[in-house]
């Protein structure tokens, strides 16, 4: 009966952990328009979703190198409607050390 007990708890505990841990293994993709972009020790672009929320991170695609480097989007992408790739991403400072992570949008698919 204690085995038994054991077991149980343990895949419940199991369970309630996999249910509260974001999964970084899989990507998932956002549909909405530019919004902006900003740069400090990051780049970052906002997209606003079809739910009307901002969702912020790291701009990590490809189609992101030239403003990332330039520290500027040019002002026609702003309210393009993309979908965005989005997985997990380093946060730097200036020295290049990493701060963190936070949410990156690893490709940009434009839609108009």
């Amino acid at each position: 009966m204690k085995q038994q007990s054991l077991t149980l708890a343990v895949a419940i505990a199991v369970f309630v952990v996999a249910q509260c841990v974001p999964s970084l293994a899989r990507d998932r993709t956002i549909t909405g328009t530019i919004r902006g972009f900003e740069c400090g020790d990051n780049c970052y672009l906002t997209i606003l979703d079809r739910n009307k929320a901002e969702q912020v991170g790291l701009c990590a695609a490809p189609e992101c190198k030239s403003w990332n480097e330039q520290t500027a989007m040019p002002s026609r992408y702003k309210g393009k409607r993309v979908a965005v790739t989005v997985g997990q991403g380093q946060q730097v400072d200036g020295s290049g050390n990493v701060m963190g992570e936070m949410m990156a949008f690893k490709k940009i698919r434009f839609l108009d």
